[in-house]
Protein backbone atom coordinates (compact mmCIF):
# COMPACT_ATOMS: atom_id res chain seq x y z
CA UNK A 1 0.00 0.00 0.00
CA UNK A 2 1.52 3.78 -0.85
CA UNK A 3 0.11 6.70 0.36
CA UNK A 4 0.45 9.61 -1.95
CA UNK A 5 1.18 12.17 0.12
CA UNK A 6 1.10 13.67 3.43
CA UNK A 7 2.33 16.97 4.55
CA UNK A 8 0.09 17.03 8.14
CA UNK A 9 2.77 16.52 11.32
CA UNK A 10 -0.14 18.13 13.82
CA UNK A 11 -2.11 15.41 15.77
CA UNK A 12 -4.58 13.60 13.67
CA UNK A 13 -8.12 13.33 14.53
CA UNK A 14 -9.26 10.01 15.01
CA UNK A 15 -12.27 10.22 12.75
CA UNK A 16 -9.41 11.32 9.61
CA UNK A 17 -6.98 8.96 10.95
CA UNK A 18 -9.66 6.28 10.49
CA UNK A 19 -10.64 7.16 6.95
CA UNK A 20 -6.42 6.92 5.82
CA UNK A 21 -6.28 3.21 7.87
CA UNK A 22 -9.21 2.06 6.20
CA UNK A 23 -9.03 3.59 2.60
CA UNK A 24 -5.29 1.85 2.82
CA UNK A 25 -6.61 -1.26 4.29
CA UNK A 26 -8.84 -1.50 1.33
CA UNK A 27 -6.19 -1.19 -1.21
CA UNK A 28 -6.73 2.19 -1.84
CA UNK A 29 -4.77 5.38 -1.58
CA UNK A 30 -5.25 8.95 -0.54
CA UNK A 31 -3.91 12.53 -1.00
CA UNK A 32 -3.95 15.49 1.66
CA UNK A 33 -4.58 18.42 -0.77
CA UNK A 34 -4.55 20.96 2.18
CA UNK A 35 -5.07 20.24 5.85
CA UNK A 36 -8.53 18.53 6.14
CA UNK A 37 -9.32 17.84 2.59
CA UNK A 38 -7.90 14.57 0.99
CA UNK A 39 -8.88 13.12 -2.65
CA UNK A 40 -9.45 9.82 -2.03
CA UNK A 41 -8.44 6.57 -4.34
CA UNK A 42 -10.94 3.83 -3.53
CA UNK A 43 -11.43 0.54 -4.50
CA UNK A 44 -13.78 -0.93 -7.07
CA UNK A 45 -16.85 -2.28 -4.17
CA UNK A 46 -16.30 1.21 -2.53
CA UNK A 47 -16.26 3.55 -5.17
CA UNK A 48 -19.92 2.82 -5.96
CA UNK A 49 -20.95 3.87 -2.93
CA UNK A 50 -18.78 6.86 -2.10
CA UNK A 51 -18.57 8.39 -5.54
CA UNK A 52 -21.07 11.35 -6.03
CA UNK A 53 -21.78 10.68 -9.44
CA UNK A 54 -21.36 6.83 -8.96
CA UNK A 55 -18.41 6.92 -11.75
CA UNK A 56 -15.24 7.46 -10.63
CA UNK A 57 -13.08 6.00 -8.05
CA UNK A 58 -11.39 9.20 -6.73
CA UNK A 59 -13.43 11.13 -4.23
CA UNK A 60 -12.62 14.24 -2.80
CA UNK A 61 -13.75 14.63 1.37
CA UNK A 62 -13.40 16.81 3.67
CA UNK A 63 -13.67 17.40 7.32
CA UNK A 64 -14.20 20.88 7.67
CA UNK A 65 -17.56 22.51 6.89
CA UNK A 66 -16.34 25.31 6.17
CA UNK A 67 -13.97 24.05 3.15
CA UNK A 68 -16.88 23.57 1.49
CA UNK A 69 -17.20 26.69 -0.07
CA UNK A 70 -13.54 26.12 -1.80
CA UNK A 71 -14.25 22.74 -2.80
CA UNK A 72 -17.91 22.47 -3.55
CA UNK A 73 -17.43 18.68 -5.49
CA UNK A 74 -16.02 18.12 -1.70
CA UNK A 75 -18.36 15.57 0.28
CA UNK A 76 -18.54 16.24 4.34
CA UNK A 77 -16.76 12.99 5.93
CA UNK A 78 -18.40 12.92 9.53
CA UNK A 79 -20.18 10.16 11.27
CA UNK A 80 -23.62 9.49 9.62
CA UNK A 81 -22.54 9.96 6.18
CA UNK A 82 -22.61 6.99 3.33
CA UNK A 83 -18.87 6.46 3.16
CA UNK A 84 -18.29 6.74 6.78
CA UNK A 85 -20.83 3.97 7.30
CA UNK A 86 -19.87 2.13 4.70
CA UNK A 87 -16.33 2.23 6.08
CA UNK A 88 -17.55 1.45 9.18
CA UNK A 89 -19.05 -1.57 7.77
CA UNK A 90 -15.70 -2.58 6.18
CA UNK A 91 -13.68 -2.25 8.99
CA UNK A 92 -16.12 -4.56 11.40
CA UNK A 93 -16.23 -6.90 8.30
CA UNK A 94 -12.57 -7.18 8.15
CA UNK A 95 -11.68 -7.48 12.02
CA UNK A 96 -14.25 -10.61 13.18
CA UNK A 97 -11.75 -12.45 13.69
CA UNK A 98 -8.09 -11.36 14.28
CA UNK A 99 -5.43 -13.05 16.22
CA UNK A 100 -2.37 -11.11 17.38
CA UNK A 101 0.49 -11.73 19.78
CA UNK A 102 1.96 -9.66 23.12
CA UNK A 103 5.64 -8.58 22.61
CA UNK A 104 7.82 -7.17 25.06
CA UNK A 105 7.49 -8.80 28.22
CA UNK A 106 9.37 -9.39 30.85
CA UNK A 107 9.89 -13.60 30.86
CA UNK A 108 12.71 -13.74 33.95
CA UNK A 109 11.25 -12.11 36.70
CA UNK A 110 13.12 -11.62 39.71
CA UNK A 111 13.18 -13.79 42.92
CA UNK A 112 10.08 -15.45 41.24
CA UNK A 113 9.83 -18.38 44.08
CA UNK A 114 9.64 -15.86 46.94
CA UNK A 115 6.86 -14.37 44.74
CA UNK A 116 4.98 -17.54 44.64
CA UNK A 117 5.19 -17.90 47.73
CA UNK A 118 3.88 -14.37 49.18
CA UNK A 119 1.12 -14.94 46.84
CA UNK A 120 -0.27 -18.74 47.69
CA UNK A 121 -1.33 -19.09 51.40
CA UNK A 122 -0.30 -22.50 52.37
CA UNK A 123 -1.68 -24.17 55.64
CA UNK A 124 1.12 -23.61 58.63
CA UNK A 125 4.14 -25.83 57.97
CA UNK A 126 3.49 -26.52 54.57
CA UNK A 127 6.40 -25.08 52.02
CA UNK A 128 6.42 -24.59 48.16
CA UNK A 129 9.16 -25.70 46.34
CA UNK A 130 9.54 -24.97 42.87
CA UNK A 131 10.62 -27.92 39.93
CA UNK A 132 9.89 -26.45 36.91
CA UNK A 133 9.89 -23.13 35.32
CA UNK A 134 8.37 -23.20 31.47
CA UNK A 135 6.97 -20.51 29.05
CA UNK A 136 3.91 -20.82 27.28
CA UNK A 137 1.45 -19.27 25.19
CA UNK A 138 -1.65 -18.52 26.71
CA UNK A 139 -4.33 -17.58 24.19
CA UNK A 140 -6.89 -14.94 25.73
CA UNK A 141 -9.87 -14.78 23.62
CA UNK A 142 -11.23 -10.56 23.29
CA UNK A 143 -15.22 -10.36 22.15
CA UNK A 144 -17.13 -7.32 21.79
CA UNK A 145 -20.24 -7.66 21.80
CA UNK A 146 -22.75 -5.19 20.50
CA UNK A 147 -26.43 -4.52 22.85
CA UNK A 148 -29.47 -2.52 21.37
CA UNK A 149 -31.92 -1.06 23.12
CA UNK A 150 -35.25 -0.60 20.76
CA UNK A 151 -38.33 1.26 22.62
CA UNK A 152 -39.26 4.60 21.67
CA UNK A 153 -36.01 5.68 20.63
CA UNK A 154 -32.81 3.15 19.54
CA UNK A 155 -29.23 2.93 21.24
CA UNK A 156 -26.39 0.95 21.15
CA UNK A 157 -23.50 0.19 23.13
CA UNK A 158 -20.12 -1.97 22.97
CA UNK A 159 -19.59 -4.32 25.70
CA UNK A 160 -15.99 -5.88 25.70
CA UNK A 161 -15.02 -8.86 27.72
CA UNK A 162 -11.61 -11.40 27.76
CA UNK A 163 -11.35 -14.82 28.35
CA UNK A 164 -8.29 -16.59 29.19
CA UNK A 165 -8.33 -20.19 27.63
CA UNK A 166 -6.28 -21.92 30.40
CA UNK A 167 -8.46 -21.21 33.35
CA UNK A 168 -11.69 -20.38 31.60
CA UNK A 169 -11.85 -17.41 33.43
CA UNK A 170 -12.56 -13.45 32.63
CA UNK A 171 -10.00 -11.77 32.18
CA UNK A 172 -9.47 -8.19 34.76
CA UNK A 173 -6.86 -6.13 32.62
CA UNK A 174 -8.46 -5.67 29.22
CA UNK A 175 -6.84 -2.15 28.69
CA UNK A 176 -3.64 -3.37 29.59
CA UNK A 177 -3.65 -6.70 27.26
CA UNK A 178 -4.99 -3.93 24.77
CA UNK A 179 -2.05 -1.72 24.42
CA UNK A 180 -1.22 -1.19 20.56
CA UNK A 181 2.49 -1.00 21.11
CA UNK A 182 2.97 -4.32 22.51
CA UNK A 183 0.64 -6.56 19.62
CA UNK A 184 2.16 -7.85 16.28
CA UNK A 185 0.89 -9.91 13.91
CA UNK A 186 4.19 -12.49 14.03
CA UNK A 187 5.01 -13.75 17.34
CA UNK A 188 8.77 -12.98 19.21
CA UNK A 189 9.18 -16.39 19.72
CA UNK A 190 6.85 -19.79 18.83
CA UNK A 191 5.78 -21.32 21.98
CA UNK A 192 3.72 -24.43 22.63
CA UNK A 193 0.38 -23.42 23.78
CA UNK A 194 -1.19 -23.89 27.30
CA UNK A 195 -4.04 -26.47 27.79
CA UNK A 196 -7.32 -25.28 28.04
CA UNK A 197 -10.86 -24.65 27.34
CA UNK A 198 -11.81 -24.66 23.63
CA UNK A 199 -12.55 -21.18 21.86
CA UNK A 200 -16.21 -22.21 21.66
CA UNK A 201 -17.00 -22.70 25.40
CA UNK A 202 -14.85 -19.24 25.76
CA UNK A 203 -17.66 -17.75 23.36
CA UNK A 204 -20.32 -19.42 25.91
CA UNK A 205 -18.31 -18.11 29.22
CA UNK A 206 -17.92 -14.72 27.66
CA UNK A 207 -21.75 -14.43 26.76
CA UNK A 208 -23.21 -15.04 30.27
CA UNK A 209 -20.48 -12.66 31.37
CA UNK A 210 -22.03 -9.66 29.00
CA UNK A 211 -25.91 -11.60 30.05
CA UNK A 212 -25.52 -10.02 33.25
CA UNK A 213 -24.35 -6.65 32.18
CA UNK A 214 -27.02 -6.11 29.25
CA UNK A 215 -29.43 -7.53 32.28
CA UNK A 216 -28.87 -4.31 34.25
CA UNK A 217 -28.61 -2.30 31.60
CA UNK A 218 -31.85 -3.34 30.48
CA UNK A 219 -33.18 -3.09 34.28
CA UNK A 220 -32.31 0.80 34.12
CA UNK A 221 -33.44 1.98 30.81
CA UNK A 222 -36.74 0.30 31.90
CA UNK A 223 -36.72 2.04 35.07
CA UNK A 224 -36.01 5.20 33.35
CA UNK A 225 -39.06 4.57 30.48
CA UNK A 226 -41.31 3.57 33.24
CA UNK A 227 -40.18 6.99 34.76
CA UNK A 228 -41.24 8.64 31.86
CA UNK A 229 -43.92 6.75 30.83
CA UNK A 230 -45.39 7.53 34.25
CA UNK A 231 -45.13 11.32 33.42
CA UNK A 232 -46.87 11.02 30.19
CA UNK A 233 -49.83 9.08 31.25
CA UNK A 234 -50.45 11.27 33.72
CA UNK A 235 -49.82 14.77 31.97
CA UNK A 236 -52.64 12.60 28.84
CA UNK A 237 -55.28 11.50 31.45
CA UNK A 238 -55.07 15.06 33.41
CA UNK A 239 -55.68 16.48 29.52
CA UNK A 240 -58.81 14.39 29.23
CA UNK A 241 -59.77 14.81 32.44
CA UNK A 242 -59.85 18.61 31.48
CA UNK A 243 -62.16 17.83 28.06
CA UNK A 244 -64.61 15.85 30.31
CA UNK A 245 -64.77 18.50 32.94
CA UNK A 246 -65.08 21.10 30.07
CA UNK A 247 -68.04 18.84 28.71
CA UNK A 248 -69.97 18.61 31.62
CA UNK A 249 -69.74 22.38 32.38
CA UNK A 250 -71.52 22.90 28.72
CA UNK A 251 -74.32 20.13 29.71
CA UNK A 252 -74.87 21.93 33.30
CA UNK A 253 -75.05 25.40 31.38
CA UNK A 254 -77.39 23.91 29.30
CA UNK A 255 -81.31 25.19 30.23
CA UNK A 256 -83.12 23.13 28.33
CA UNK A 257 -81.98 19.06 27.74
CA UNK A 258 -83.43 16.91 25.71
CA UNK A 259 -83.02 12.91 25.28
CA UNK A 260 -81.39 13.87 22.18
CA UNK A 261 -78.99 16.32 23.63
CA UNK A 262 -78.32 13.83 26.60
CA UNK A 263 -77.44 10.87 24.20
CA UNK A 264 -74.75 13.11 22.29
CA UNK A 265 -73.20 13.96 25.72
CA UNK A 266 -72.85 10.63 26.58
CA UNK A 267 -71.39 9.82 23.10
CA UNK A 268 -68.70 12.44 23.83
CA UNK A 269 -67.83 11.29 26.69
CA UNK A 270 -67.68 8.01 25.69
CA UNK A 271 -65.29 8.66 22.92
CA UNK A 272 -63.12 11.02 24.98
CA UNK A 273 -62.92 7.84 27.22
CA UNK A 274 -62.07 5.65 23.81
CA UNK A 275 -59.60 8.16 22.54
CA UNK A 276 -58.03 8.49 26.42
CA UNK A 277 -57.18 4.49 26.33
CA UNK A 278 -55.91 4.20 22.56
CA UNK A 279 -53.61 6.81 23.20
CA UNK A 280 -52.44 5.58 26.79
CA UNK A 281 -52.29 2.67 24.82
CA UNK A 282 -50.02 3.76 22.00
CA UNK A 283 -47.57 5.28 24.41
CA UNK A 284 -47.55 1.63 26.03
CA UNK A 285 -46.46 -0.15 23.23
CA UNK A 286 -44.17 2.65 21.96
CA UNK A 287 -42.10 3.02 25.23
CA UNK A 288 -41.96 -1.45 25.44
CA UNK A 289 -38.23 -1.95 25.68
CA UNK A 290 -36.77 -4.76 23.36
CA UNK A 291 -32.95 -5.70 23.77
CA UNK A 292 -30.44 -7.43 20.96
CA UNK A 293 -27.65 -9.04 21.28
CA UNK A 294 -24.97 -10.30 18.85
CA UNK A 295 -21.25 -10.91 18.65
CA UNK A 296 -19.27 -7.71 16.73
CA UNK A 297 -15.69 -9.28 16.75
CA UNK A 298 -13.14 -11.99 17.97
CA UNK A 299 -9.54 -10.89 18.57
CA UNK A 300 -7.15 -13.90 19.83
CA UNK A 301 -4.04 -12.85 22.12
CA UNK A 302 -1.15 -14.91 22.46
CA UNK A 303 0.41 -14.17 25.48
CA UNK A 304 3.44 -15.90 26.65
CA UNK A 305 3.22 -16.50 30.42
CA UNK A 306 5.42 -18.28 32.96
CA UNK A 307 3.99 -22.24 33.87
CA UNK A 308 5.48 -22.50 37.46
CA UNK A 309 5.20 -26.40 38.84
CA UNK A 310 5.40 -27.01 42.49
CA UNK A 311 5.59 -29.15 44.82
CA UNK A 312 4.18 -29.06 48.52
CA UNK A 313 6.12 -30.26 51.35
CA UNK A 314 4.30 -30.97 54.85
CA UNK A 315 5.70 -29.70 57.98
CA UNK A 316 7.36 -32.64 59.58
CA UNK A 317 5.94 -35.02 63.02
CA UNK A 318 7.68 -34.86 66.20
CA UNK A 319 9.52 -37.21 65.10
CA UNK A 320 11.30 -35.82 62.63
CA UNK A 321 9.53 -37.57 59.72
CA UNK A 322 7.53 -36.40 57.27
CA UNK A 323 3.77 -36.55 58.05
CA UNK A 324 2.00 -38.75 55.24
CA UNK A 325 -1.89 -38.57 54.73
CA UNK A 326 -3.69 -42.13 54.87
CA UNK A 327 -5.29 -41.95 51.69
CA UNK A 328 -2.41 -40.42 49.47
CA UNK A 329 0.86 -41.52 49.07
CA UNK A 330 2.25 -38.95 46.49
CA UNK A 331 3.50 -35.25 46.88
CA UNK A 332 0.74 -32.85 46.68
CA UNK A 333 1.72 -30.67 43.27
CA UNK A 334 0.79 -27.65 42.18
CA UNK A 335 0.95 -25.35 38.89
CA UNK A 336 0.83 -21.83 39.39
CA UNK A 337 0.69 -19.25 36.62
CA UNK A 338 3.38 -16.14 36.60
CA UNK A 339 1.40 -13.33 34.40
CA UNK A 340 4.67 -10.98 33.38
CA UNK A 341 2.03 -8.24 32.07
CA UNK A 342 0.96 -7.73 35.43
CA UNK A 343 3.51 -9.10 37.22
CA UNK A 344 1.60 -11.58 39.38
CA UNK A 345 0.82 -14.85 40.15
CA UNK A 346 -2.59 -15.93 38.95
CA UNK A 347 -5.24 -17.29 41.19
CA UNK A 348 -4.66 -21.12 41.39
CA UNK A 349 -7.85 -23.42 40.77
CA UNK A 350 -9.52 -25.40 43.72
CA UNK A 351 -8.49 -29.14 43.30
CA UNK A 352 -12.10 -29.53 44.58
CA UNK A 353 -14.40 -27.05 43.07
CA UNK A 354 -12.25 -25.10 40.72
CA UNK A 355 -13.01 -21.39 42.31
CA UNK A 356 -9.91 -19.57 41.73
CA UNK A 357 -8.37 -19.29 45.12
CA UNK A 358 -4.91 -17.75 46.31
CA UNK A 359 -5.11 -19.12 50.22
CA UNK A 360 -5.26 -23.17 50.61
CA UNK A 361 -5.82 -25.09 53.44
CA UNK A 362 -5.58 -28.92 54.72
CA UNK A 363 -8.21 -31.03 53.29
CA UNK A 364 -8.65 -34.63 53.82
CA UNK A 365 -6.63 -35.90 50.96
CA UNK A 366 -5.92 -32.97 48.54
CA UNK A 367 -5.19 -28.97 49.34
CA UNK A 368 -8.49 -27.09 48.85
CA UNK A 369 -10.13 -23.50 48.57
CA UNK A 370 -11.71 -22.80 52.34
CA UNK A 371 -14.85 -22.81 51.16
CA UNK A 372 -14.41 -25.88 50.29
CA UNK A 373 -12.33 -26.68 53.71
CA UNK A 374 -15.72 -25.29 55.48
CA UNK A 375 -17.88 -27.21 53.45
CA UNK A 376 -16.55 -30.74 54.53
CA UNK A 377 -18.23 -33.26 56.49
CA UNK A 378 -17.57 -33.23 60.28
CA UNK A 379 -15.67 -36.74 61.50
CA UNK A 380 -18.17 -39.18 62.94
CA UNK A 381 -18.02 -39.69 66.18
CA UNK A 382 -17.91 -43.10 67.65
CA UNK A 383 -20.82 -44.45 69.98
CA UNK A 384 -20.00 -45.74 73.46
CA UNK A 385 -20.89 -49.65 73.96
Amino acid sequence: MTVLSSDSTTAIPPLEQFVRDSVEAGAGMWDEIEPQVYDLLLPSQLAATAAADHASPLVRVTFDPEALAEHPQAQLASLGTPLIDHLLAEAVERGRLVELHLLGLNLRPHQLASSVARAIQLPRGFVLEIQRVRTLDFPQLVFWFEAEFISDQREQEILPVAVDLHYGRQVRHLEMLLVESRLSEAPSVLLPESPGIDRSTAYRIAREQVLRSVVSLVNLRARELNQRLDKQIARMTRYYDDLRQELDDQRARGAARSEADDGRFEARRAALTQERELRIAELRKKSALRAQLRLLNVLVVHQPKLEVCLMVLEPPSSAGHPVRHQVRDEPIRLRAVWDPLVEAVEAVPCAACGRPTFELARGRTMLVCPICNAAKPAPARRLPR
